[in-house]
């Protein structure tokens, strides 16, 4: 069974905690992701920004210049590299999120979206397979 660490993206690109909504925005759009991981000034997870919640108060101009801070979920969901990805998979199902941080030693090494989970089942049903 594959691990968290074995199908994870490595290098994720993560935005500060007083980084504005804007600049979330203009790095969302730029780096064609869904999610950003947001962290503190040592690189410790400390929330999460999606293109869901921003979204939601794009169209309000005024807070373009909040921080990112106070519209942050700073409930995250996260895995191990060593967890499996049955588990992976029942935290994308269970709680409907997009992507899971990786977390070692309580740091930030990696993420794992729906769809690395998905490519890993299938990848797994066709070598069971035998295809």
């Amino acid at each position: 069974m594959s691990t968290a660490r074995e199908i994870m993206t490595e290098n994720v690109t993560t935005i500060k905690r007083d980084c504005s909504i804007e600049d979330a925005i203009k790095l969302l759009l730029e780096k064609q992701v869904s999610g950003l991981p947001v962290v503190d000034d040592f690189g410790h997870l400390v929330g999460i920004v999606t293109e869901f919640a921003l979204l939601a108060i794009a169209y309000d101009h005024s807070v373009l210049q909040d921080s990112i801070e106070t519209h942050m979920t700073t409930d995250v969901l996260t895995v191990d590299v060593d967890d499996s990805l049955n588990k992976a998979a029942d935290l994308c199902i269970a709680h409907r999120v997009r992507r899971l941080p990786v977390m070692e030693d309580g740091r930030l090494v990696g993420l794992i979206s729906r769809r690395d989970v998905l490519t890993a089942i299938h990848q797994g049903l066709l070598a069971t397979a035998g295809v």
